[in-house]
């Protein structure tokens, strides 16, 4: 039995454009960044990069992220 509602990991920027995910998690993004989660959850918290708390959970939206890093999509 698997469980289907558990996403595959990100980590790498050919997996986040291949992805319609519109969430990443803190390890993501710092998986992305080449930084420690420490650090992304430091940033989100002053306002450097967009987040929110459901829960416990810090999600990053994928959008505003990309638009604050200053990113757009490959061509194709």
């Amino acid at each position: 039995m698997t469980n289907n509602t558990i996403a595959p990991k990100i980590s790498s920027w050919a997996e986040l454009w291949a992805t319609d995910r519109e969430v990443l998690n803190v390890g993501e993004v710092a998986s992305l960044l080449g930084v420690d989660p420490r650090t992304v959850s430091s940033s989100v918290h002053a306002g450097e990069l967009p987040g929110t708390r459901l829960g416990r959970r810090l999600l990053i939206p994928r959008a505003p992220l990309l638009d604050r890093l200053g990113v757009r999509a490959p061509a194709a």
